[in-house]
């Protein structure tokens, strides 16, 4: 019996240290220095159906669908530092699918941000974007905006690349 509970003792002890940490995850404490570079959209996701792009169909998936031209889904994210005790530099540039309007790698969108309790994004001019999820290649963010006339909270999911 005692020989029972001393294999099943060190079958727990084996089984608990083959547990590996997932090594993606991100420590709520070093999001500061994961969001730094360079970020592309997965997703975009409303909580209310939209039609933005005016065709008469309302939709909630804006980057599966048509709602949003792909030269817009083809935009890269950039969350840089600037040095010690100043805002990071917040930019969007367009990729090599630029709208008529911007040229390929031109720089699209400028914003100063801060990192605040370590999970709201917080912008100069922008809305904040709240942290939903983020590891070492993905971030998950959501912030309230308005798209065609309708209050809505927009689920934003970047890779880094």
């Amino acid at each position: 019996m005692k020989s029972n509970y001393l294999l099943i003792l060190v079958f727990v002890i084996l089984a608990l240290s083959s547990c590996k940490k997932n090594d993606d995850e991100v420590a709520v404490s070093d999001r500061a220095t994961a969001l730094l570079g360079q970020w592309k959209y997965e997703s975009i996701m409303t909580d209310t159906a939209v039609d933005i792009n005016g065709d008469g169909t309302v939709n909630i998936d804006l980057f599966n669908t048509q709602e949003i031209r792909q030269c817009i889904k083809d935009n890269l994210t950039f969350f840089t530092e600037r040095g010690e005790n100043e805002k990071g530099d917040y930019s969007i540039n367009a990729n090599g699918l630029a709208c008529e309007e911007d040229g390929q790698f031109t720089n699209i969108e400028e914003d100063r941000y801060e990192l605040i309790n370590d999970n709201t994004i917080r912008f100069d001019v922008r809305n904040d974007m709240r942290i939903i999820k983020m590891t070492k290649t993905k971030l998950v963010v959501e912030n309230d905006d308005n798209l065609g006339g309708e209050n809505v909270i927009v689920t934003i999911t970047y890779s880094k690349s």
